[in-house]
């Protein structure tokens, strides 16, 4: 059995293409998992000191395995957008918890400083109105058009005239959805498995409307930006965890832009979350 406190429910360990014939080695909560295909090429997993067999299935293009008591309920299908679209995957580990690597990918509010220049230009902060809310096990914030990217990268996608909702949901999902006037055109899911306590394994699948070659172009420019984002965020969570290690893992400050990150806690504890007040003023 895998000792953990990560919340029972399906995990991503790989992309599905990548199980052939030969069984892969995957990391879940500390414990090494065997992951191959039975004689009906149904996805198989074990744990590797024991052989104790978990629940697995194959599902939006990846191979879940199932943590603690077997959820009633395959992991949720991954409609992004409610319309024909093209959809690409991209998988990465970032040595920091579900946490932290949670907020960052729903931080709106550090593309200022981080990705300055690209995603937003420099000295365009504005004042905009996030709209908050929540559920038993889940937590969204809602930003105008204003809290968009603006730099020269994302001008050339469109993405500084777009509506951003972001959103954690257990066990260890973010999710971003960018809409103009109430259509979607663009979605993106992140689920998170907890390799360990300070290990991430990041399966994120990006979605564009449309099946034609420009949705393909779009996707293929969204892939260049977001390995260039991915890396220079997995630089800072990683200088975060080993900043908290060399300190013995301090408490916890919120700070007044930390929108989410209360209720992602919450989530991941098993607790409802409380949404902040439900319209809050800031600088993005």
């Amino acid at each position: 059995m895998i000792e953990t406190h990560a919340l029972p429910g399906w995990y991503p360990l790989m992309r599905a293409k990548d199980l052939r014939e030969r069984p892969s080695t995957r990391t879940l909560c500390g414990t090494e998992v065997h992951l191959s295909r039975g004689p009906d090429g149904l996805p198989e997993a074990r744990t590797a000191a024991t052989a104790e067999r978990l629940a697995a299935i194959a599902q939006d293009g990846w191979i879940f395995a199932a943590l603690g008591a077997t959820p009633p309920r395959p992991p949720e299908a991954g409609v992004l957008i409610p319309s024909p679209f093209r959809a690409l995957q991209i998988e990465g580990h970032v040595r920091a918890g579900i946490g932290d690597v949670g907020e960052n990918i729903l931080d709106t509010t550090h593309t200022s400083v981080v990705h300055s220049g690209y995603l937003r230009r420099p000295g365009a902060r504005r004042a905009i109105e996030a709209h908050v809310t929540s559920g038993s096990d889940w937590i969204s914030a809602t930003y105008p058009p204003g809290a968009a990217p603006s730099g020269w990268g994302a001008r050339l996608l469109g993405a500084h005239r777009y509506t951003i909702t972001d959103a954690f949901r257990a066990p260890g999902v973010a999710e971003v959805s960018y809409t103009e006037d109430g259509k979607p055109v663009f979605a993106a899911r992140f689920r998170l498995t907890p390799v360990s306590t300070r290990e991430t394994y990041v399966a994120a699948t990006f979605a564009v409307p449309g099946q034609g070659a420009l949705a393909a172009l779009k996707l293929l420019a969204l892939r260049l930006f977001f390995v260039r984002i991915f890396a220079e965020d997995r630089a800072i969570l990683e200088l975060i965890g080993e900043n908290r290690a060399t300190h013995t893992a301090p408490p916890l400050v919120y700070a007044p832009q930390d929108l989410l990150r209360p209720g992602i806690d919450a989530v991941l504890d098993g607790r409802r979350p409380v949404a902040p007040p439900s319209r809050i003023l800031l600088k993005v």
